[in-house]
């Protein structure tokens, strides 16, 4: 005899396992060979698809350095201008003022 609690658990493994075996079929997966298959051909996949992803990836980061270095550039030139022009007003000021 087996208790209560166990045949409830092993009915919904049981409806849990044919939940998965439909959506399978669903997906058109035929058995477990066709599914290894699969597994196997998305590995040779991965295997030239993941590293063109990362070098694509650090090409971008790549990219996105140069552009921060050139966005750095120019705010330090804006700087320097703006330091310039303060400092020519401020002579001209004193030209102004000086008797």
């Amino acid at each position: 005899m087996v208790s209560k609690k166990a045949r409830l658990h092993y009915e919904e493994l049981q409806h849990e396992a044919n939940h998965y075996k439909e959506n399978l079929k669903e997906k058109g997966y035929k058995g477990p060979d066709d599914l290894n298959k699969r597994q196997s051909e998305i590995r040779e996949l991965e295997k030239d698809v993941i590293p063109a992803i990362e070098k694509q990836i650090k090409t971008k980061e790549q990219v996105i350095g140069t552009i921060s270095g050139i966005f750095d550039a120019i705010q330090q030139a804006t700087r320097s201008e703006e330091q310039v022009l303060q400092k020519q007003q401020h002579q001209h000021r004193r030209l102004e003022v000086a008797p």
